[in-house]
């Protein structure tokens, strides 16, 4: 220490030390900096890469592995001694199922705060894997879910996202130079976490992640055979103040524009097949087209228009579920399916506001077998076309408004 450091300091002691008022203020002064925040974080991480990845053995099972994720928990102060781990518990579904979970980890008065499923270190993480940590996390009613392997992956599942699965929020490679085993050791250590700095967390990955899934749209846009038309109105117009309009119509019947992925754009000398440059308002505007059935007068949207459909039929014909199930086909509304089970539609959509389908009090139906299912809210000009056939073939007469 240099004497400049020294008299400093020994001024300090002295002003402290001195009387005031008749008090005398003894205070010990340590020139000792505690550890920066950001240095704790990046030995506990290191010391969970120590015991995840470097001080393994190369085959170690995963019920050997789950020792060391346990001891990886205790750097992050969650302990099976004072209640915070729950370690494999089991849960009753249903009227006879059960299910064990590797690790739940609790709050202080024992609520459910995260799931973590563990696997070997030495094989991928499969979708298969992730889909494990997903039932649990629904039937647990759990945001959060972590799966442990060859990476840590933390997984979202609420209503910040629209997404019917849980979101893969972030991959974080067992290793002291990913720099984001920080930030996961800071969100995920006990006396840090807070469901409200995990949500801004959530918001920031899910506003990259669609900023990727933004970019690939906007790109397949720019790159499809639609957007020629908008290339070529948008000459047009620049055109319009020297030239006049059939000029340059018969000018575009010489060229076509080319976009190709480098984002270049090449005119090349041949004749385009279709000369109707002006882009029909049908194409742009939402369609709102709404649906009558069996002459009954009320118009119906898309979705209500399906939900009214299923009612009549099983009015008409009472069926058995799985005779429903092949009638109104899940290809028919794509990912989510015609109509779904009220069991699956509370679990898929445990965390969420949105159950994707029709689930009030008199909009639940019921087969003639005694199962309670309902119908999904998601339809469009895109998948209503086979809905509408099917209606027809069936004898409904269908009245587009």
């Amino acid at each position: 220490m240099n004497s400049r450091v020294q008299n400093e300091r020994k001024n300090l002691v002295y002003s402290l030390n001195k009387p005031k008022s008749g008090v005398y203020l003894k205070l010990l002064v340590s020139y000792q900096q505690a550890p920066k925040k950001d240095e704790k974080m990046n030995e506990k991480w290191e010391e969970i890469c120590f015991l995840l990845s470097e001080n393994i053995k190369r085959e170690i099972s995963e019920s050997e592995f789950e020792q060391n994720v346990i001891q990886a928990l205790r750097v992050l102060n969650w302990k099976e001694f004072t209640g915070d781990i729950q370690i494999r518990p089991s849960f009753q579904f249903g009227a006879s199922n059960r299910m064990m979970p590797d690790l739940v980890i609790n709050s202080a008065v024992k609520k459910n705060l995260f799931v973590i499923e563990i696997k070997q270190p030495n094989i991928p993480l499969t979708t298969n894997f992730q889909q494990q940590l997903f039932s649990y996390m629904r039937h647990l009613r759990l945001q959060y879910g972590i799966l442990i392997g060859q990476s840590i992956q933390v997984f979202y599942d609420g209503d910040l996202t629209e997404h019917d699965d849980p979101v893969l929020l972030e991959t974080i490679q067992i290793n002291t130079e990913d720099n984001k085993g920080k930030n996961f050791v800071e969100l995920f250590t006990k006396d840090n976490f807070s469901f409200e700095k995990l949500h801004a967390f959530t918001q920031n990955s899910l506003k990259k992640i669609n900023r990727k899934t933004d970019q690939k749209i906007l790109t397949n846009k720019i790159l499809s055979e639609e957007y020629k038309t908008t290339i070529l109105e948008l000459i047009k117009q620049d055109f319009l103040n020297e030239y006049d309009a059939e000029l340059i119509d018969n000018a575009f019947k010489e060229i076509s524009i080319n976009i190709s992925g480098n984002q270049r754009i090449e005119i090349q000398n041949f004749k385009p097949t279709n000369n109707n440059w002006e882009t029909s308002e049908s194409n742009q505007s939402r369609d709102t087209t709404k649906y009558s059935l069996n002459g009954n007068g009320k118009r119906l949207a898309k979705n209500r228009f399906v939900l009214e459909l299923v009612r009549q039929y099983l009015k008409n014909k009472p069926s058995s579920f799985s005779t429903l199930k092949n009638l109104f086909k899940d290809e028919y509304q794509g990912s989510t399916g015609v109509i779904n089970e009220v069991a699956y539609v509370q679990t898929k959509y445990a965390n969420k506001s949105d159950k994707r389908h029709f689930t009030g009090n008199d909009e639940i139906l019921e087969s003639s077998d005694g199962i309670k299912f309902v119908v999904s809210t998601q339809w469009g000009k895109h998948n209503i076309s086979e809905i509408v056939a099917l209606a027809k073939r069936e004898g409904f007469q269908v009245d587009e408004i």
